[in-house]
C-alpha cells in the first residue's frame, strides 16, 4: 500500500492483511457470480488475485488496471456489503439487556415476546415443545418449553430464560427452523 491513509494502491509486491480482506471478499463476490474468479485468500497478491480484480473491474465498468485504488476497493466493499446482505447469515440477535439478565417464572418482559414466536416454529419440527401463548409472561408453557431447552441443552433446568438457555435456543432456531 502507499504511504495514505486510504486503502490506496495494492501492487503484486504487497501482501497481509489487506490483501487478506480484498481476496475474502472477492471470493464472496465470486460464490454468487459465475464470471468473477475464485481465490486462495493467503495474503499475498499474486497472478490470481491481480485476474480477479480485473475482472472485478471490467464487470463493474472501472478501468482494468490491475491495480486496486480507492474507487476500486470501494466498488469491491459496496459489492461484498450488498452481497452479505442479500446471501451472508444475518448477526446474531441479542435480545436480551446485558450479560446477567434473567427472566424468572410469572415475569413479564418484551423478550419473552421473541423466545415465545420462536417456540412457535420450533413446535412445527419437534415434539418436545408445545404452542404458547404469545403473552410476554415467562408462564405455562413458555416456562416448561424454557426447561425444557434447558434440559436438551444439559443446563440446570430452572425455567428461568438466561444468556445459557438463549443462546442454546438459538442454535436449536437455526439448525431447525432457519436452516431447515
Amino acid at each position: 500500500m502507499n504511504g495514505s491513509n486510504a486503502p490506496g494502491i495494492m501492487e503484486a509486491e504487497h501482501n497481509g492483511q489487506p490483501i487478506r480482506s480484498l481476496q475474502y471478499m472477492l471470493n464472496q463476490l465470486a460464490i454468487h457470480n459465475d464470471i468473477l474468479t475464485r481465490l486462495a485468500v493467503d495474503g499475498i497478491f499474486g497472478e490470481r488475485t491481480l485476474e480477479a480484480v480485473m475482472v472485478f473491474q471490467r464487470e463493474n465498468g472501472l478501468p482494468v488496471t490491475g491495480v486496486v485504488d480507492l474507487a476500486t476497493w470501494n466498488a469491491i466493499r459496496d459489492a461484498y456489503v450488498h452481497v452479505e446482505l442479500m446471501y451472508g447469515f444475518p448477526p446474531a440477535l441479542n435480545v436480551l439487556p446485558n450479560g446477567s439478565y434473567t427472566a424468572v417464572e410469572g415475569q413479564e418482559c418484551e423478550v419473552l415476546r421473541i423466545v415465545q414466536a420462536m417456540f412457535s416454529s420450533l413446535t412445527t419440527v419437534m415434539t418436545n415443545f408445545s404452542p404458547c401463548q404469545m403473552n410476554c409472561c415467562n408462564d405455562g408453557e413458555t416456562y416448561q418449553n424454557i426447561r425444557e431447552v434447558q434440559r436438551l441443552a444439559g443446563l440446570p433446568v430452572t425455567g428461568t430464560l438466561d444468556r445459557s438457555t438463549w443462546a442454546y435456543m438459538v442454535q436449536l432456531y437455526q439448525a431447525l427452523v432457519t436452516r431447515s
